[in-house]
C-alpha cells in the first residue's frame, strides 16, 4: 500500500523534532501493523499537497494546534482533497484536527466546547467489521478545544462520549475519523500540556496527568486503524 501521511500542524517554537511530529507519529503507529506499507509525508500546512489525492491508496489527516474554523488558505485545498477523497472511496482515516476537518468538508459543523483534556473512554454504538479485537469502549487521549457538533449527511456515528457526541465517525467502507489521539504517547501528553498551561487552570492540569499515567487504548486502536486502511 502507498499512504499519504497529511501533516497538518504548525511546529511550535518549543517543539522537539525528533518526537513531535504529528505526521511521524501516525507512521510509527501503523509501521509495525502494515509492515508492507510505503508512508509518503506531505506538509499540508505549508501548501504542498499531492497533485492528487487519488494516486494513493489511502490517505492519513493529522491532528493541529489549529482550528478548522481559522479560514486558512491552505485549509480550503484540504477540505477540496477530503472531498475528491470521499468521492472517489479513497480510504480516509483522520484524527482530531483531521476529524473536524472531515466534518466541515463534507458538510457538518465544528464549534469551540471546554477542552477535553485527558484520556476519557469513548463506546462503541455501532460495531464495525475493523474493530479487531473488539471492544465495547476504549480509553484515547484528548486535548480538543473543538469538536464536531453537527454530523455530515452519510456519515455515521460510530463511537461516542457524553461530553463529545462524536468521537468517531464512519462512511461505508473507505472513511473513519475520531476526535481523540491514538498516535500520543503519555509523554508527549504532559508536554502538550505544558505547550497550553496558560488556557487551562492547574486543577484541570493536574486531573489530566493524573489520567495520562493510568494510560490509554491506542495499542488497541491501531489494530482497528490498520485493520480499517487494509480492508
Amino acid at each position: 500500500m502507498r499512504i499519504a501521511i497529511y501533516h497538518t500542524n504548525p511546529t511550535a517554537k518549543d517543539a522537539d523534532p525528533r518526537d513531535d511530529h504529528y505526521g511521524q507519529m501516525f507512521e510509527d503507529m501503523l509501521r509495525p501493523e502494515m509492515p508492507g506499507a510505503e508512508f509518503v509525508h506531505f506538509e499540508v500546512v505549508a501548501g504542498v499537497f499531492p497533485d492528487s489525492p487519488t494516486e494513493f491508496d489511502a490517505v492519513v489527516i493529522t491532528g493541529s494546534s489549529a482550528f478548522v474554523t481559522d479560514g486558512s488558505a491552505w485549509m480550503e485545498t484540504l477540505f477540496a482533497h477530503i472531498r475528491m477523497i470521499d468521492e472517489a472511496g479513497t480510504k480516509l482515516f483522520a484524527a482530531c484536527f483531521g476529524h473536524q476537518a472531515v466534518g466541515v468538508a463534507l458538510g457538518g459543523k465544528v464549534e469551540d466546547r471546554e477542552i477535553m483534556l485527558g484520556a476519557p473512554a469513548i463506546d462503541v454504538v455501532v460495531d464495525k467489521g475493523w474493530m479487531q479485537p473488539a471492544a465495547g469502549s476504549l480509553r484515547l487521549f484528548g486535548g480538543n478545544f473543538q469538536q464536531v457538533v453537527a454530523v455530515p449527511e452519510a456519515l455515521e456515528v460510530v463511537a461516542s462520549h457524553p461530553d463529545c457526541p462524536v468521537a468517531m465517525m464512519a462512511k461505508g467502507a473507505h472513511l473513519m475519523t475520531v476526535q481523540f489521539h491514538p498516535e500520543f504517547s503519555a509523554e508527549y501528553m504532559h508536554r502538550y500540556v505544558d505547550q497550553i498551561s496558560a488556557h487551562i487552570s492547574d486543577d484541570t492540569a493536574a486531573a489530566a496527568r493524573q489520567a495520562f499515567e493510568a494510560g490509554a487504548d491506542g495499542a488497541v486502536f491501531v489494530k482497528w486503524a490498520a485493520a480499517f486502511l487494509t480492508s
